[in-house]
Formats: C-alpha cells, sequence, structure tokens
C-alpha cells in the first residue's frame, strides 16, 4: 500500500468531515465522515465542482474565505450556519489548508457545543437577573421607607399653608391654595406609589382590580404633559373600544406607562420630528395590548431583549431600573413587554394586560 493510499484510509477514519479540492475547486475527495454528515452518495460529490455541489456557498461567506484560503495559500478557520441541500441546518467548525494539490477543508458539527454554551449563558444572565432584581427590591424597599416620612411631613406642611390661606379672600391667596391642592395631591400620589412599591417587592403581588384602561392612559398623559410640552414632543392617542377594561393596579401600570412616555421623550431630544403614539387593542387570550410609540432614533443595533435588563442604561447618568422595574410590573399581572424598532423609524414598546369585564 502506497504513501498515498495510507492517507487517504486514515481520512476515512477521522471523526471529522473531510473534503480536498483542486485550485479549481474540484472534488478529488470526500470521506465516510463527510458523505454521512451530507447523507448523500460519493457520486454526487467526486469530479464536480465544490460550488456546484454545495450551491448554499454561492450565497455564504464560505466561498470567499475558500478562495481567499486557496490564493494567499494561508490556513483559515470559522465558524458557520450551515444549510445543507436536504433543508438540515448545522452550525459548522470549518478549517481549510492550502497544500501542494489544492485546499483541504475539514468541518464538524458543533451545533450541541452552541446549544449547551447558550443555554449556560443563559442560565447565568437568569441568575444575574435574580441578583440584580434581589438588589433592586432591598434598594426599593430602603428608599420607600426612608422617602415615605419626609413625604408625609411635606404634605402636612402644604396642609398648614392651605389652613393659613383659607380666610384670605384675595385672588392671589386663591391661586394659592390651587397650587398648593395640586401639590398635595402629587405627595399623596407619591406617598401611595412608595407604599404599592414597597408591597410589590416585599410580597411580589399586585393589587389587580377592574380598571378603566383609558382612565389610565389620561391619568399617566396629564402627569407627563409638561414635560412633553417643555420638550416640544406631540402625543397622539389611539385608543380602541374594544379594549376598555383590563384587571390591573392602576397605579403600577400609570408607573409603567409614564416611564415608557418619558424614555421615548428623552430618545427624541435631538429629533427633528417628535410625536408619540399610545394605542391600545385587543390580543390573543383575552388579553389587551398597549404600545408606545415615538419618532426617535429607534434601539440601535443592541438586541431589543437588553434594554430591559437591571442597571442597562443608554442614557449619561441613568440608572437603568426603570425598564426593569416595568417588566417586573407587567409579568406580576400576568403580561408580556417587549421592544423593537418601528418600521416608521423610532421604537415601540408593547405590553400585555388581562382583560377585564365592564362592571355593571
Amino acid at each position: 500500500m502506497g504513501t498515498g493510499d495510507q492517507e487517504r484510509e486514515l481520512l476515512q477514519l477521522i471523526s471529522e468531515g473531510f473534503i480536498f479540492v483542486d485550485p479549481d475547486f474540484r472534488v478529488l475527495e470526500i470521506n465516510a465522515e463527510g458523505l454521512r454528515m451530507a447523507r448523500r452518495p460519493r457520486s454526487d460529490f467526486i469530479g464536480r465542482i465544490l460550488w456546484d455541489v454545495a450551491p448554499h456557498l454561492r450565497t455564504s461567506a464560505l466561498e470567499a474565505i475558500f478562495v481567499k484560503a486557496m490564493r494567499d495559500r494561508q490556513p483559515v478557520s470559522i465558524e458557520h450556519f450551515y444549510t445543507w441541500t436536504d433543508g438540515r441546518q448545522s452550525w459548522l467548525e470549518i478549517r481549510g489548508h492550502r497544500t501542494a494539490g489544492g485546499l483541504a477543508i475539514f468541518y464538524r458539527d458543533i451545533s450541541q457545543q452552541k446549544k449547551s454554551a447558550e443555554e449556560l449563558a443563559r442560565a447565568q444572565a437568569e441568575l444575574m437577573h435574580g441578583s440584580r432584581v434581589s438588589a433592586m427590591g432591598t434598594m426599593a424597599a430602603t428608599l420607600s421607607h426612608e422617602l415615605a416620612q419626609p413625604l408625609t411631613a411635606a404634605g402636612n406642611y402644604i396642609e398648614t399653608c392651605r389652613k393659613l390661606l383659607r380666610p384670605i379672600a384675595d385672588e392671589r391667596a386663591r391661586e394659592a391654595r390651587r397650587a398648593l391642592d395640586q401639590a398635595g395631591g402629587s405627595i399623596r400620589r407619591a406617598i401611595d406609589i412608595l407604599e404599592r412599591l414597597r408591597a410589590f417587592v416585599s410580597k411580589g403581588r399586585t393589587k389587580a382590580e377592574t380598571n378603566d384602561l383609558r382612565a389610565i392612559i389620561a391619568d399617566a398623559g396629564v402627569l407627563v404633559l409638561p414635560l412633553a410640552q417643555r420638550e416640544g414632543v406631540e402625543i397622539r392617542f389611539h385608543l380602541d373600544d374594544k379594549a376598555h377594561w383590563v384587571r390591573a393596579d392602576a397605579v403600577q401600570i400609570q408607573q409603567v406607562l409614564i416611564n415608557l412616555i418619558r424614555n421615548a421623550i428623552e430618545a427624541m431630544r435631538d429629533s427633528a420630528r417628535k410625536r408619540i403614539a399610545i394605542a391600545t387593542s385587543p390580543a390573543s387570550g383575552n388579553m389587551v395590548e398597549v404600545s408606545v410609540e415615538d419618532s426617535g432614533p429607534g434601539l440601535g443595533d443592541a438586541a431589543p431583549e437588553t434594554v430591559f435588563a437591571p442597571f442597562h442604561s443608554s442614557k449619561p447618568g441613568g440608572l437603568g431600573v426603570g425598564l426593569s422595574i416595568s417588566r417586573t410590573i407587567v409579568e406580576a399581572h400576568g403580561g408580556t413587554i417587549v421592544a423593537e424598532n418601528s418600521p416608521k423609524g423610532g421604537a415601540v414598546f408593547r405590553f400585555t394586560l388581562p382583560a377585564g369585564r365592564k362592571p355593571d
């Protein structure tokens, strides 16, 4: 048995796929593992041009890499998601080595390793997410406890000022009382938010009741209106009559909406056109969908899921907790929240809530 015959016999025994092509990319040899992976007979390969045998190579990065390896006489290595002629798809680790007679191509299926690595990365991300959410819960509980006392004191001072102004009939005093009424309402609302937040992070439950979704959106819109006016942002509403009632904690869902609208306003700070569209519609599974779409720069190249990661923020000085808390609130209601780039430009956030029955 000659040296060439020995080499061919060894190549038939290796556990990797192997193809040898001449300088014109005509297949001169393929081993048993290569045939097994391709699920095709040897006659489909020998003597044929590689691109004719595997048309998918023509539209992939592999053609350029193989041509470069042949031309520059340099070894190449790549991981490639390959589509076989029968429609199967596999992650392949491919290596090409230039020899005197052509190009030796070795390849092996690494789909299982890829899957295991992705599962490990997912598990690590979930573990990190859990630890960060736990830290956020501790921080939220501490903040709610520490802020409740000064907010209560501020509310008491406001009430005292209102009483002092009550006997004064002057128009300016009446204007001051109206302003104090609004300030007192904001203080009470802040205390309510803190109490709900503390209950949520300690018990992980929501106070879901049948609520008018239009009223929730209207209240949130009123609270962000001053910021929108300062930034020159137009807010439009497209509310579906069939998406009227939801089972939700109104205060918490207002916080989700306020956070999404504020983020949209900040994202459009440098945009020529500043517009936000808030829409509702029925969704499958007896759910209602709410969307907040802006005309800003969009999400960029970042994966949409990363925007909800705790402590992830694209804003200078941002803490990166708003969207993470929003997702926690929506999921606690039994819904989901997603982010995507809008076909019109800008970003759109969608979340779902359980539909409620119209009250008698």
